[in-house]
């Protein structure tokens, strides 16, 4: 396990009351933009105070199984290559399922969406941490827009926000009520299907994202509150 640590702002950790502990992938098929996005995201929530009552400390790790995530509250599986993610011997995903479901969380963007789903539509099972959550490949990469819902005001306050998607998925469910935002243009021709999605899996919260908070135009405050509502620090 790589030991990268999150940057944190001496200055604001005695006014930190809680610090939540963050596990990326960075192993076979990952997008390295996209595990450097995250961690550039991490630090800047940290150094703009953006979560006043809660700092992030990350590590990377290209093995996980149940011994890489001991001691975290969320692991995120960043972009890249789903099918890579879903053969890899070096990622356990009984293990994945294990610690979500005892009370931790897991974040999933593009790829990571793409594997965490309950199948991905005319290729291959996903690993159910979504189990009301199906997705669909397409290729659309730049900016598009996306559309919060009502639920989806608990990780993103504005009606549109343009975000960058590179390959990630379009999604379908027969929930309704656990899409965070959908589509609102036509780029990835799926306008009005789910973009994110939050949903409990056991005692744990799960979020698959098709497009990525992390990548330009960088969202700091999206990626943060994933954070605090898949840990339960914002409901």
């Amino acid at each position: 396990m790589d030991n990268i640590l999150a940057q944190r702002d001496s200055n604001n950790n005695n006014n930190t009351s809680s610090v939540t502990k963050v596990l990326i992938y960075d192993g076979q098929g990952v997008m390295g933009s996209s595990v450097e996005g995250i961690e550039d995201t991490l630090n800047d929530s940290n150094n703009q105070n953006i979560s006043a009552k809660n700092k992030f400390i990350y590590n990377t790790s290209s093995v996980i199984n149940s011994n890489t995530l001991s001691g975290y509250d969320v692991l995120i599986m960043p972009g890249g290559e789903a099918a890579d993610y879903l053969s890899n011997d070096e990622i356990d995903s009984n293990s994945i399922k294990q610690f979500v479901s005892s009370g931790k969380a897991y974040i999933g963007i593009c790829a990571g969406a793409y594997a965490g789903s309950n199948y991905i539509t005319g290729q291959q099972a996903g690993w159910g941490l979504a189990p009301d959550v199906n997705t669909i490949s397409e290729d659309y990469e730049g900016l598009l827009q996306i559309s919060t819902t009502s639920y989806g005001t608990k990780i993103l306050n504005n009606s549109l926000t343009n975000i960058h998607m590179d390959s990630g998925p379009a999604m379908t469910t027969n929930n309704s009520q656990i899409v965070m935002a959908t589509f609102a243009d036509n780029n990835t021709g799926y306008i009005n299907n789910p973009a994110i999605i939050g949903e409990a899996y056991g005692s744990g919260r799960v979020i698959l994202s098709g497009p990525h908070p992390e990548m330009d135009p960088e969202n700091p405050q999206l990626l943060t509150n994933m954070l605090l509502w898949v840990t339960k620090k914002i409901n």
